[in-house]
């Protein structure tokens, strides 16, 4: 899918080639790893609308490391950088970590097309690229490459979680649709999926750019369209709870539908506004811990080092990661090509299950989750709202079949 005019990401990439190319040439820039440690270059946005979920992942990413500190005998040592969720900055960032930190792997990518954008110039900075977050079906569809791998169910997967959230709550078909969604490369996929759900019914739509702070235009949009219910194709971070708080403020009364629910944090911080919002593609949810436990384990430690629950972006973070140390230490030497052969080959055992990677595109096979936002009916770890997951949609039931993905082979 092409980027937008009006995306803040948009990227002239030829130039972006052009200085790559420029730098690769005459910036060899000082090693800094030592000899006995491994370096491991984070991008995520710590600052900016994404910043919570960068942040989130960046402590997943952290308490992996934590538990699995060495590979091959050398310490794993995390540099991590602000990609402010700009391609433009995450490329040049990229370009830092591998050149001057030299770093062996990249990890991250809150953002697609932070993602897409260092994609488009892996094959020049030479490292596996390994993102937990990037939704876009491109990443592992029609821009797929051997350098990039995916732990995190894509649009496509959350599409079809809706779907199938659809066939058990088939009131929700009666409904008629409004769309808003961010006018960017992962929004447009996102609301490209659900038009595909058979039957739904969507009387109009409404794009916007990141960092919108007055939702009112699109709330009139909403409201002229006779619209019950609406789909928020809306990355999580500071919008889309500023849009549902403005929305509830203006009496709207709509059924509201988060395709990939929202970080806890921000959960607790709309308290009664985000009771009862339902996800048909959670990534991922701590109160597992009931009947996991190697889920329980991971929430205690997560709350002791960060004072918080982990939310849906820092577990899928720490399962990705714990995939990431093991492929490294499996793989036959720490060169690229040798870590993306384990990277393709590893299997782990992880806080949502079994994670291993489908050869054939690089799509991590995990499961998503039918999810629904509850109050608790006692405050657990200070959180008085959490994602109660209804169902676990296993990977068998909401994979795209590899002839489908748009990926023309690796």
């Amino acid at each position: 899918m092409a980027f937008t005019k009006s995306s803040k990401m948009t990227l002239p990439w030829h130039r972006v080639a052009v200085a790559l190319s420029v730098a690769l040439a005459l910036q060899a820039g000082p090693a800094v790893a030592a000899s006995d440690e491994l370096v491991i270059g984070v991008l995520v946005p710590t600052t900016g609308g994404l910043a919570p979920l960068g942040i989130d992942m960046k402590n997943g990413y952290e308490l992996a490391v934590k538990n699995a500190p060495l590979v091959k005998d050398q310490k794993v040592r995390l540099v991590i950088e602000d990609s402010q969720a700009n391609a433009a900055v995450g490329l040049k960032k990229a370009q830092k970590l591998v050149l001057q930190d030299k770093a062996k792997l990249l990890i991250g990518g809150a953002s697609s097309a932070v993602v897409l954008g260092i994609n488009a110039q892996a094959a020049r900075l030479n490292v596996p690229l390994v993102t937990t977050n990037s939704q876009a079906v491109q990443t592992t569809g029609d821009q797929c490459s051997k350098y990039l791998f995916r732990t995190n169910p894509n649009d496509a997967m959350v599409g079809k979680g809706n779907a199938l959230l659809m066939q058990k709550r088939p009131e929700l078909l009666q409904k008629k649709w409004f769309v808003v969604f961010h006018d960017f490369v992962w929004g447009q996929s996102n609301k490209a999926e659900f038009a595909k759900i058979p039957g739904i019914n969507i009387v109009g739509e409404a794009g916007r750019s990141m960092g919108t702070a007055d939702w009112s235009s699109a709330i009139s949009q909403i409201q002229a369209s006779g619209a019950d219910a609406v789909y928020l194709a809306l990355a999580v971070g500071d919008d889309m709870p500023g849009f549902i708080r403005q929305a509830r403020s203006f009496g709207m009364e709509q059924f509201m539908l988060a395709p990939l629910g929202m970080p806890d944090s921000m959960l607790q911080a709309l308290g009664n506004n985000g009771v009862g919002m339902i996800s048909g593609g959670l990534f991922a949810s701590w109160m597992l811990q009931d009947e996991n436990p190697e889920m329980a384990r991971f929430v205690k430690e997560y709350v002791a080092d960060y004072g918080i629950v982990p939310g849906p972006q820092a577990i899928q973070a720490y399962a990705g990661m714990r995939l990431t140390l093991a492929a490294m230490s499996n793989a036959a030497s720490l060169t690229t090509k040798d870590i993306i052969s384990a990277l393709e080959t590893t299997s782990v055992d992880t806080v949502i299950g079994k994670l291993a990677i489908r050869k054939e595109d690089h799509q991590g096979m995990v499961p998503t989750y039918l999810s629904e936002a509850v109050k608790l009916s006692e405050p657990q770890y200070g959180t008085t709202i959490g994602w109660k997951v209804l169902e676990t949609l296993p990977w068998d039931a909401v994979k795209t079949p590899l002839a489908e993905t748009g990926c023309k082979g690796l």
